[in-house]
C-alpha cells in the first residue's frame, strides 16, 4: 500500500513539473519593471480587491516589459500577478490582449483568458496554453511599497 501511495505522489509531482517547465509559444523577452505603488499607484494595493494594470510602454531605458507589454493584476487570491499581453495562440506583438473584468481577451482569435486567480487559463477552447506569466516581488522599502516584475 505504501508503494502505491508513493507512485501516485511521484506521478503527480512529475506531472506538475512538466506543466511548470513547459515552454511558451511567446518568445523569451526580458522583463524588468518596477511599480512604485506608494508614490505613483496608491490605489493598486491588495486591500482594494481585484484590479488590473496594463503597461505597453517603458518609462526608462533600463526597463523591459516583455514581448507585447505587461498585464499586472491583483487576483481574487489577494496576490500580485503578471503576464505578457501577447496571446499565446496568435503570438502577435502588435495586437495585445484587452482586459474585460476578469478576462484578458484576444481580439484576433477570440480566446478569453481567466485571470481571476492569477493563472491566465484559456476558457473558450481555441488554445490550451495559458498566458505567459512573470514573477512578481512586493517590497516595502524606506521610500515606499514597490512591486517588481521580472523573469
Amino acid at each position: 500500500m505504501k508503494h502505491l501511495a508513493f507512485v501516485i505522489v511521484l506521478v503527480g509531482f512529475l506531472s506538475a513539473c512538466e506543466n511548470v517547465n513547459k515552454q511558451s509559444s511567446i518568445p523569451n523577452t526580458p522583463v524588468n519593471y518596477t511599480i512604485h505603488i506608494t508614490r505613483e499607484y496608491p490605489h493598486f494595493v491588495i486591500a482594494n480587491g481585484f484590479q488590473t494594470m496594463v503597461v505597453t510602454e517603458k518609462q526608462f531605458m533600463e526597463e523591459y516589459i516583455g514581448y507585447a507589454g505587461l498585464l499586472i493584476w491583483i487576483g481574487m487570491d489577494n496576490a500580485y500577478h503578471a503576464a505578457d499581453l501577447c496571446c499565446p495562440y496568435c503570438v502577435k506583438r502588435n495586437k495585445p490582449l484587452t482586459i474585460d473584468g476578469i478576462f484578458a481577451i484576444c481580439e484576433l482569435c477570440g480566446e478569453q483568458y481567466d485571470i481571476s486567480f492569477g493563472i491566465g487559463n484559456p476558457t473558450t477552447g481555441v488554445t490550451k496554453e495559458p498566458l505567459k506569466r512573470y514573477n512578481t516581488s512586493y517590497r516595502n522599502m524606506a521610500t515606499g511599497a514597490q512591486l517588481y516584475i521580472f523573469n
